[in-house]
């Protein structure tokens, strides 16, 4: 998960089509190839799965803080999450740029946005809150930023 500028992005968000409820498109993570915008610190990693897992009782909720240090005067549109994936043995995919998958097109970053873009004045430290949910029929994930701002838990 990194700190994503992309006022492309969430301009594309807050003219929504035909919907009247236009909240509800930042209540929603996208799978996008994030042409038009900037990383604001380096990816750091969130959620691991191991598999398969021979537990009697398997509990896949997840949460995690994560600090970053922003060094430039610009703003947060979101957040952009990404996948790295050990296959068989060293058979990797990875969407993380460092480390991306030479030749691999069909696999994108995930775009995590905030209601309300957030101004950074200089080097700031920004934190946020990523959980992971799940029930016996769906997973879904919410966020929230708490500092240098408190925003609204997205997608509750």
């Amino acid at each position: 998960v990194a700190p994503l500028s992309s006022a492309r992005l969430h301009s594309d968000l807050s003219t929504p089509n035909a919907s009247k409820d236009s909240l509800s498109h930042y209540e929603t993570p996208y799978v996008v190839q994030i042409r038009n915008g900037r990383l604001l610190d380096q990816p750091q990693p969130c959620f691991t799965f191991s598999h398969p897992n021979w537990a009697s009782s398997i509990d896949n909720n997840r949460y995690k803080s994560f600090t970053f240090r922003v060094d430039r005067q610009t703003v947060v549109h979101g957040f952009s999450g990404y996948f790295d994936a050990v296959l068989y043995k060293d058979v990797t995919l990875s969407t993380v740029p460092a480390t991306h998958s030479k030749g691999m097109f069909s696999w994108f970053p995930i775009y995590f946005p905030i209601r309300v873009p957030i101004y950074l004045d200089g080097i700031s430290t920004l934190e946020v809150h990523f959980w992971r949910r799940c029930t016996r029929t769906k997973v879904w994930y919410e966020w929230a930023v708490i500092r240098p701002t408190t925003t609204p838990i997205h997608n509750v």
